[in-house]
């Protein structure tokens, strides 16, 4: 199988002294095929679908302008108002 990568011009130059770079980006791919076999194993599909729409959700969110560090902090500040009432 051969592959195409794009590599950012201001790396072209840098990536094209490694020595043996071929060898090396074999065995990264090698490694990450087997971390992807691993994960399918860990995780059910209904698991892995639940995290895609979440993942898809959040980046829907984020595309709106949600912030959601926003409202984590006004979670927090009520969650101690609420409390310190207690």
């Amino acid at each position: 199988m051969t592959m195409t990568l794009d590599i950012p011009a201001e790396l072209e130059a840098a990536v094209s002294a490694i020595p043996g770079i071929g060898t090396r980006m074999a065995l990264y791919l090698r490694h990450e095929a087997q971390l992807e076999r691993v994960r399918q194993q860990r995780h059910s599909d209904k698991a892995r679908a639940i995290a895609e729409r979440a993942l898809l959700a959040a980046q829907h969110d984020q595309a709106a302008g949600f912030d959601w560090q926003a409202s984590f902090t006004e979670l927090e500040q009520r969650h101690q108002e609420i409390t310190s009432k207690l």
